[in-house]
């Protein structure tokens, strides 16, 4: 297992980032401002998931989710910092991220039952790990603005870091390969449809959508550049073996190089917390 380690990482960006802060890919940067304004909402949903499980996990598999719930927490703190520069840029984007959290987050807190919840979980935290894999992997924000660049590889890493413990709880509470399979069916489809809608929005409000550039730039993304629409089938096949685990995509190390770097650049921003500090609510560390 690998040791999860609950960081505060709260970045000040600064408010000139331009708007495509990916040069020359106004495609990528409108994909990942719309995972920037999801991801508040998502991670609360997985802070209020693994929080109801843990009452039911032997006393390791507890300290690495509470460490899980700690990096998510910081997530969302981080990626609501950004939202003021989304503001400044004059994107409107709150009406659909509200829209999302209640007709999506908030109908599956009352509905589903909290195994499948967890699956949900589960599967979404396997796109967000690949996400890291291939954005890492393949240097996809090396010419991002410097703010920017660290922000998203900096949760990229810990989404590979944390990567198997939503997996190892969903296991704990359940081994139904079917649960899994209806979590990945249900995540994939929702995931896929909002970052694509969030996308097109971005772009549309850019003036972009209609241009013949921007989906060239789109095919290059899935296609032959980054080849991210192969690269995720591959994925969420791998997700969908019944002997799968995450752990068995070894990419540790682009997890450990990000951080490490981020830790020698900004070393009073990317401070280790101590777990005694969130034993009894891992959140409260965050509200501040």
């Amino acid at each position: 297992m690998t040791t999860v380690v609950p960081r505060r990482f709260l970045p000040d960006l600064p408010l000139e980032i331009p708007r495509h802060w990916l040069p020359g890919d106004p495609v990528v940067s409108s994909i990942l401002n719309t995972y920037t304004v999801l991801v508040p909402a998502n991670e609360a949903f997985y802070i209020r998931t693994l929080k109801a499980c843990l009452p039911r996990l032997p006393a390791p598999l507890r300290e690495q989710a509470v460490a899980f719930i700690h990096q998510e927490a910081q997530h969302g703190v981080a990626h609501k910092r950004y939202w003021r520069n989304l503001d400044a840029q004059g994107y409107r984007y709150r009406g659909f991220e509200r829209a999302i959290d209640r007709l999506v987050f908030r109908v599956m807190d009352r509905i589903a039952p909290l195994a499948l919840r967890l699956s949900l979980v589960s599967c979404v935290e396997h796109i967000n790990a690949y996400l890291g894999h291939e954005f890492l992997r393949q240097r996809i924000l090396e010419r991002a603005h410097p703010d920017m660049r660290v922000l998203m590889e900096w949760h990229f890493a810990e989404e590979i870091e944390h990567k198997a413990v939503a997996y190892d709880v969903l296991n704990t509470v359940s081994r139904s390969w079917l649960l899994r399979a209806l979590g990945c069916a249900l995540t994939a489809s929702l995931f896929y449809t909002v970052m694509s809608f969030g996308m097109l929005r971005f772009l549309a409000q850019d003036g972009l959508l209609f241009r013949r550039a921007t989906w060239r730039a789109l095919w290059r993304h899935l296609g032959p550049g980054h080849g991210m629409a192969a690269r995720t089938l591959r994925h969420l096949a791998a997700y969908l073996r019944p002997g799968f685990h995450p752990a068995q995509l070894d990419d540790a190390a682009l997890a450990h190089e990000v951080i490490a770097r981020a830790t020698r650049a900004q070393p009073p921003q990317v401070v280790p917390t101590p777990r005694a500090a969130l034993a009894d609510d891992p959140t409260q560390a965050d509200a501040a």
